[in-house]
């Protein structure tokens, strides 16, 4: 009995038994033992441990210790039929996208495009060839090629890692805050291929799920620009297979004790290897010699970049561009005194520069004001206030200077010295107003498109109850968003975009970060990315609060509640929900109110207290009612009879749903109104009325084949399959198994386990 009680709770929480062993340090081999019965009777603190680790409510918790004693509980599968799932369905709804998660996917391959005409470093590349160590580091000076070095010997070695290779940019020394690992991690496992609905909310847990899912993979991890140990610790795969990169401005001693870590340590090159990369950066893409007058001019040239690769390449690239020969170069870089003597990088820098046309100059100081790790011409083209055109013709300009490098199309970064110099620029030549208006406009362009991508991701929404501020040139999308591109746009854009929200915070655009939060909600909710949504409404109050705007602060607890109620901080829900409703009553916000008390409701039910859940959509649905608001009013509706039906009341509940089935049709809600037929089908078929289920499954039907919604289409689908075997039509029942199996397995959602066994059970039809 214990044994399948498990399995449905651990299938419930979209855990394998691989993943269910990571996070309750339990072994695997038990788990499987305890889910097949071989073990009859486990220990009372293995039980504790699982039922912490699955993060089950008082009411699932006691129906997870009764199991262990023989003939006394349920399994929760059968519960689970009784009335539709609340996180699935409710979770389901809130994305009327439907965008699968994760599919079937190809090892990922993240490594940035090799330096071009790439030489020398040939003991340092031999060095990383034959460390043994899992993890070595690649320490040095800024701008002495760290990055270059790693990049390139990734690309060499990654037909000996088949799993795949990640990489990712720490942004340690960034003038801006570096990237926090829990970020990190989570994009990690979406590249492994592990779907967003099935990674755990805390922390800890992601950890120990990354590395069970390297464990047993050849990977290769490229983990660049570290600030420290503790920002790299959690991102290390667990493999004995798998190899780590890690470079650092500073030596990382705390890591290499921690992990014995292999350490490199990555000078200037001498002499004739510096003399060497920029003849290739003369003469790119040929093995051309300098010529023997030329030759005294460019090792006197490399002397004077202090042999620095990021200084060798700015003048390099100053070369091409003027045809100088090297000794004309050798000249122009003299110092006022008449010797040549060896620079600081920011005299290379100022040298590259100053030969910059005004308005490649212009925008080169422009964005040393935005602060996300790169950059879309779209946004370059706001930040300019400057069409895409003559826009796309100035970036060429920087790219031939090697000022900024285009690593995707259309996406621009530079080195981060160079950041940081362009902003210095900025400031000493660009006035304050000047800055101030790149940034709002370049602020109102991601607010403004994904406030676009939040109407085509959620049209039922409420509109923004802070109006955005009339678009600058640039601000407006320049096309019309369907779905795919907004989802594409919001996937492509979300670091950059959770980075301006935080830059906005710190600037004092607390308008702009509202709102930004507000735009991103849906698509972070969608994409279970709490973590970064809780941080994103963090900002919001914080600006709120700044603003001294009791709505918009009611707005950000309200959320700030949701969020930690699904991230199981329950205490913290409930300060939030409890200011959000003190806001809301003060303020006579009849609306506020009904929102605050469905949210209330709903966090009342990630508890599993069903009553006051109950309670407080009774009064939502009341206010809403009251108000003539159909979409909040078929939401609240469709929570009340939920919730009768998790209390048993299956008779109460069907009014409540059929309510909100109208109402929901009325307001176009088309999501939520997907699952009210497939509630009601479920609670008929509970009641056995089977004719009355199929009904209403079909229904369910016909409204997701409206919607790209494969996830509750293949859940309509299976429960229709099993209405259909119950009266006894076992060719449709496998017809329906069968398309929601493959539509659960193309998803990588662990559903189709469930239908696999059904389909090749010996009395399936």
């Amino acid at each position: 009995m214990f044994g399948s009680v498990l399995r449905d709770f651990r299938v419930r929480a979209l855990l394998t038994q691989e993943e269910l062993a990571a996070l309750s340090g339990i072994s695997e081999r038990q788990i499987r033992e305890l889910e097949s019965g071989r073990v009859a009777a486990p220990r009372a603190s293995t039980v504790r441990v699982l039922a912490d680790t699955l993060k089950l409510s008082p009411a699932d918790r006691t129906t997870f210790q009764l199991a262990t004693q023989p003939d006394t509980a349920p399994s929760p599968s059968a519960q689970a039929d009784a009335v539709p799932s609340p996180t699935v369905q409710a979770e389901a709804a809130a994305s009327p996208t439907g965008r699968p998660d994760a599919g079937a996917r190809p090892a990922p391959a993240q490594l940035p495009a090799d330096v071009g005409g790439f030489t020398g470093r040939a003991e340092a590349l031999h060095a990383l060839d034959a460390a043994t160590a899992a993890v070595v580091t690649v320490s040095g000076p800024a701008g002495v090629g760290k990055t270059s070095l790693a990049v390139h010997w990734s690309r060499l070695a990654a037909p000996h890692f088949p799993d795949g290779q990640l990489y990712v940019d720490l942004r340690g020394f960034s003038r801006h805050a570096a990237l926090d690992p829990a970020e990190v991690i989570r994009g990690f496992l979406d590249a492994l291929g592990v779907p967003l609905d099935r990674i755990p909310s805390g922390f800890t847990a992601q950890v120990a799920l990354y590395r069970s899912r390297s464990a047993s993979r050849a990977l290769l991890v490229v983990l660049d620009n570290a600030r420290d140990a503790d920002q790299v610790l959690p991102l290390l795969p667990s493999g004995p297979a798998a190899r780590t990169i890690v470079t650092s401005r500073r030596r990382l001693t705390a890591l290499i004790a921690e992990t014995g870590a292999a350490a490199l340590t990555l000078d200037v090159p001498e002499l004739d290897e510096a003399v060497d990369l920029l003849a290739h950066r003369l003469h790119p893409g040929t093995r051309q010699e300098p010529e023997a007058a030329d030759g005294d001019a460019v090792a006197a040239i490399a002397a004077a970049c202090g042999r620095l690769p990021l200084a060798l390449a700015l003048v390099g690239a100053r070369a091409r561009l003027t045809g100088f020969r090297p000794a004309t170069i050798a000249a122009e870089l003299r110092h006022p005194g008449g010797r040549l003597a060896a620079l600081e990088i920011d005299a290379v820098f100022s040298w590259s520069y100053d030969a910059l046309s005004p308005n490649a100059a212009r925008l080169f100081r422009l964005l040393g004001l935005a602060s996300g790790a790169d950059i879309a011409v779209a946004a370059v083209a706001a930040l300019a206030g400057r069409a895409l055109p003559e826009v796309r013709r100035t970036l060429a300009e920087l790219t031939d200077a090697s000022l900024v490098v285009e690593h995707a199309p259309g996406r621009y970064r530079m080195h981060d010295l160079l950041h940081a110099y362009a902003a210095e620029r900025a400031r000493a030549e660009e006035p304050e107003a000047a800055r101030q208006a790149a940034l709002t406009r370049l602020l109102d362009h991601y607010t403004h498109t994904a406030y676009h991508a939040d109407l085509v991701l959620n049209p039922v929404r409420a509109p923004i109850p802070m109006p955005l501020r009339a678009p600058a040139d640039g601000a407006e999308p320049k096309h019309v968003l369907d779905l795919q591109t907004a989802l594409e746009w919001l996937e492509t854009e979300q670091a950059v975009l959770l980075t301006a929200l935080r830059q906005a915070e710190e600037e004092g655009m607390h308008r702009h970060a509202w709102q930004l939060s507000w735009a991103l909600d849906t698509f972070l909710n969608d994409r279970r990315r709490w973590q970064d949504e809780g941080a994103a409404w963090a900002v919001a109050l914080r600006a709120a609060t700044a603003m001294t705007d009791r709505p918009a602060a009611a707005h950000a607890h309200r959320f700030l509640g949701a969020v930690n109620g699904r991230l199981q901080r329950f205490d913290d829900a409930h300060t939030h929900m409890r200011e959000a409703l003190e806001l809301s009553i003060a303020a006579a916000d009849r609306a506020g109110e009904g929102e605050n008390r469905f949210v209330l409701s709903y966090v009342y039910w990630l508890q599993g207290d069903g009553e006051p859940a109950l309670d407080q959509a009774e009064q939502s649905l009341s206010i809403f009612t009251e108000i003539d608001d159909p979409l909040w009013a078929g939401k609240a509706a469709l929570a009340v009879g939920w919730y009768h039906a998790e209390l048993g009341a299956y008779e109460k509940a069907l009014p409540f749903q059929e309510r909100a089935l109208e109402l929901q049709q009325q307001a176009g809600d088309r999501a939520n109104e997907v699952v009210t037929w497939d509630t009601l089908g479920l609670l008929h078929q509970r009641l056995g009325d089977l004719v009355a289920a199929i009904h209403h499954y079909e229904g369910g039907l016909r409204v997701v084949g409206t919607m790209e919604s494969p996830q509750l289409r293949a859940q309509i689908l299976g429960h229709l399959g099993d209405a259909s075997e119950a009266v006894g039509d076992p060719q449709t029942a496998r017809e329906r198994w069968l398309e929601a199996y493959e539509i659960f397995r193309d998803l990588g959602h662990p559903q189709a386990a469930d239908l696999r066994r059904k389909l090749q059970s010996p009395g399936s039809p």
